[in-house]
């Protein structure tokens, strides 16, 4: 009787130090599987929105999804990401169905994405292509939904108007003028031919804009995108 309850003892001690032997390596596996994960998907955002995204892996097992090659969803954060040739923008983009096709690449089913464009994005947007305008401060008034650029330390002002066009966030001049007179038709060219050479860059993931909002600080855009492969190659 003794020697029977000593065997069950010791089968039952045998099987518990192999379910915590299986349990530990599932564990270590499992944080291997996560660690590997991550660092490939940061990598793939790197190359997405900029070095410093951080990556957020939604769903179950890490080990799974890496057996299986798909993920639930992934969501990517930044405050330097750029939107065509839009710079310094922060941006949150939720990625759904994501399938693993290499080791830093792969497809997307949908994506959305938050994104806020601070002003001083705004001013580079307005003012960086050719010859440098001559933008001392950006003044964005949400009621109104538009944004003043002040020239030449307050000597003049341009008014733009943001708009969606073709998916890509614009802006358009609604008026200039230098000490209270309409601008000359010079200035107004340069202008105008700076603001149409920064919306001619796609977007990363096939985003496109489908709703923007001025406030105080700059701008919140929404954009949204179906299937594609990332990282893809960026147009210059």
């Amino acid at each position: 009787m003794i020697r029977s309850l000593f065997r069950r003892h010791r089968a039952a001690s045998v099987i518990a130090l192999v379910l915590a032997v299986v349990l530990l390596v599932a564990g270590v596996a499992e944080a291997a599987a996560r660690t590997l994960l991550h660092s490939r998907l940061t990598a793939a955002a790197g190359r997405i929105l900029g070095e410093d995204s951080d990556v957020d892996i939604d769903g179950g097992p890490a080990l799974l999804a890496l057996l299986d090659r798909h993920l639930d969803s992934v969501t990517i954060s930044g405050d330097h990401a750029t939107l065509g040739r839009i710079t310094d923008v922060s941006v949150r983009v939720r990625l759904d169905d994501i399938r693993l096709t290499g080791g830093r690449s792969g497809t997307v089913a949908r994506t959305h994405a938050d994104g806020e464009v601070p002003a001083e994005s705004l001013q580079s947007m307005a003012g960086a292509r050719g010859k440098r305008l001559p933008i001392t401060a950006v003044h964005l008034d949400a009621a109104a939904d538009t944004i003043t650029l002040e020239l030449k330390g307050g000597l003049g002002r341009a008014t733009l108007r943001p708009r969606i066009e073709d998916g890509r966030l614009a802006l358009r001049l609604e008026d200039a003028e230098v000490l209270g007179s309409p601008a000359p038709d010079r200035l107004v060219d340069r202008i105008e031919s700076n603001l149409a050479g920064r919306a001619d860059a796609d977007y990363p993931l096939g985003l496109k804009a489908t709703a923007l909002d001025v406030t105080s600080t700059g701008l919140n855009v929404t954009l949204d995108g179906g299937p594609a492969r990332f990282p893809a190659k960026r147009k210059t």
